[in-house]
């Protein structure tokens, strides 16, 4: 029995190399004026720690695994996320955002991180559109905060959670 699509096709330079070449495409308006400031990660730091109201939101994506897991069952907290997280993370990957926003406070302003700032502008825009208070993203993602030494919680990769599974 086949499963999945037949004829499958991808343009391998994505939607950058697709805008470079003037392809048509369908942006919505509203979207695009919508801004998101890039805050570096010593001044992300310190709204952090100067502010107990800010929550703070790691949309990055599961990894593959954990993805495939017949019985994934997601919720929004940071006990899934793979990888080093910032203190305080909730997480939601962007691709479950529209169905869980919902369960963001909309009584507290909202700072935004990924792992390289990929999703992270997407999901700013989002939640601004939807009425969210977002206050910016962290400019170069948790890699960048990593980079410049600033502290994360270990969390689990894949081979930790498989290893804490037996």
């Amino acid at each position: 029995m086949a499963r999945g699509y037949d004829n499958v096709h991808y343009f391998r330079g994505g939607m950058p190399e697709w805008r470079y070449f003037n392809y048509p495409m369908a942006v919505e308006e509203e979207c695009q004026q919508t801004k998101a400031a890039k805050i570096p990660p010593l001044e992300f730091k310190k709204l952090l720690d100067k502010n107990d109201d800010i929550f703070l939101l790691d949309v990055r994506g599961l990894d593959r695994q954990t993805l495939n897991t017949p019985d994934l069952v997601f919720a929004m907290d940071n006990s899934i996320l793979a990888g080093d997280y910032i203190k305080g993370a909730v997480h939601c990957p962007l691709v479950f955002l529209e169905e869980n926003y919902r369960h963001i406070p909309k009584n507290r302003r909202i700072l935004v991180t990924d792992w390289i700032m990929k999703e992270s502008t997407i999901a700013a825009k989002f939640l601004a559109l939807k009425g969210y208070d977002v206050i910016g993203i962290l400019k170069g993602g948790t890699a960048r905060w990593q980079t410049e030494g600033l502290p994360l919680i270990l969390g689990q990769d894949s081979l930790h959670r498989e290893l804490s599974c037996d």
